[in-house]
């Protein structure tokens, strides 16, 4: 549980999917509490449900019971800007909870890295599925990785699938301009993704759940040295949780020992000498490389489509 985290401050919940979770009422009265990619039922092998203590103005306690032992679920800090959940706490065991919309109290995505064009560019991996909400975003996936390069090709729909690690091209730098919405439903993700991700990193006393970055087999987004966007091997101090593991709810890329360190959007580097009889041309793709499905509306600019360039207006 100390995957979820609890927020003292609302900048904070804007940025971390973390705080999210799904109350649903179970048969017998009872309820579980979803987040993370599991929930309080499953972990507990389906033997315990939740209670919930309506406090009065969207607060609530929130106990579980088991062998005759009841316990309230708390925040582990009553001061530090965020915290995992625990059960010893007295100070912290009412919950204010807010229900999500895209006007004041949202998740936003944070962008990783600018680059040389003005282009932010985040990842996510979420245990929820989600819409963008924000105009200006847009979602990919990593249908192929490999040697110096990798592709990026567009999401079709509307909704990003849960346990989907994506990379999302942002409006802005500000959160608030790149909101997700939570949704429910049965969605799924059927493509071959090259992306992993994890949704936990937490390294306190007595919780450890945490992941490794290993240079061999992983790269994180960043840029190249002409401020592309890129997969390192070598992340900034700032892209590792503690200098050595991978950020929680973050996606990566999943690579062969033998890839390069840096590898970029391949196979289209020049794009203006892709010609129409050249296999590699077959698809739409914009300016910069990144592969559009056939099947989605491509927005207003030039495209190239199956080697010669297209506006759409």
């Amino acid at each position: 549980m100390g995957g979820i985290r609890t927020y003292f401050s609302p900048d904070t919940v804007a940025v971390s999917p973390s705080c999210v979770i799904f109350v649903k009422r179970l048969a017998n009265g009872q309820y579980d509490l979803c987040g993370q990619g599991s929930s309080l039922y499953s972990m507990s092998s389906e033997r315990l449900g939740v209670d919930l203590s309506f406090q009065g103005s969207n607060t609530f306690k929130i106990s579980g019971t088991a062998s005759g032992i009841t316990k309230i679920l708390a925040d582990g800090s009553p001061s530090d800007k965020d915290s995992w959940l625990m059960n010893r706490l007295t100070t912290t065991q009412v919950w204010q909870a807010s229900p999500i919309n895209t006007t004041d109290e949202y998740i936003g995505i944070k962008p990783d890295v600018k680059t040389k064009d003005g282009a932010w560019y985040g990842t996510i991996y979420a245990g929820f599925s989600f819409r963008l909400a924000s105009p200006g975003m847009t979602a990919y996936y990593v249908s192929h990785a490999g040697g110096t390069g990798f592709t990026m090709t567009q999401i079709d729909g509307d909704v990003i699938a849960a346990g989907t690690p994506v990379i999302v091209r942002c409006h802005s730098a500000n959160p608030e301009d790149n909101k997700i919405e939570p949704v429910i439903g049965g969605y799924s993700f059927e493509q071959t993704n090259r992306l992993g991700g994890v949704y936990c990193s937490l390294d306190v006393t007595k919780h450890h759940t945490v992941t490794l970055f290993d240079r061999v087999s992983m790269r994180v987004l960043g840029l190249n040295d002409k401020g592309e966007l890129a997969f390192v091997s070598n992340p900034s101090a700032d892209r590792l949780y503690n200098g050595q593991f991978l950020m929680a709810n973050k996606a990566y890329l999943k690579v062969s020992p033998n890839d390069a360190d840096v590898m970029t959007i391949d196979g289209y580097a020049d794009i203006n000498s892709v010609k129409s009889d050249s296999k590699s041309s077959t698809g739409i793709y914009t300016l910069t490389g990144i592969r559009v499905s056939d099947k989605a509306q491509m927005r207003p600019g030039i495209y190239i489509q199956n080697g010669k360039k297209v506006i759409v207006r």
